[in-house]
């Protein structure tokens, strides 16, 4: 501390934080009408609409939009309150985004229930007007700060 006073000051806002603290009715938290919710996330999925190849050093056969929609499938089967995010870069990285754009992907996520998704570098790829042309094929909305 630089000062006696900096000190007490700091002290006193100190004490008020846990006297607001004990304020709190912490036994709320233990109600049983808590929501569960379960966040399902994706991101830097890069148009990988098939599993990766068997012959990958990495990750043979995995991956892959089936496999991702029956997980998420089974998981809303087990849980009550899902959602569903994507933090970006769902475009570019395999012959399917040169082809359609980022069409495919997004009526894909919809297809599988995306809540909302937000948007990575490898989005605009195609540039900003190649990113609104697409957005109408998602069912979902873009957040973003």
């Amino acid at each position: 501390m630089s000062s006696r006073r900096e000190f007490i000051r700091q002290s006193l806002y100190g004490g008020a934080g846990f006297a607001l603290m004990n304020a709190f009715p912490f036994d709320a938290l233990a109600s049983e009408d808590v929501t569960r919710i379960t966040i399902l996330h994706t991101n830097d999925v890069h148009s990988r609409i098939e599993p990766f190849p068997l012959t990958d050093p990495k990750w043979p056969g995995l991956g892959g939009i089936a496999r991702r929609a029956a997980l998420i499938k089974k998981i809303r089967e087990q849980e009550k309150h899902v959602l569903l995010l994507d933090a970006g870069d769902f475009f570019q990285g395999t012959p399917y985004f040169n082809l359609y754009g980022g069409e495919l992907e997004l009526k894909l996520m919809s297809e599988m229930g995306y809540d909302a998704g937000t948007l990575g570098n490898h989005d605009f790829d195609n540039g900003i007007s190649g990113l609104v042309k697409q957005m109408p094929h998602a069912s979902f909305p873009f957040l973003c700060a």
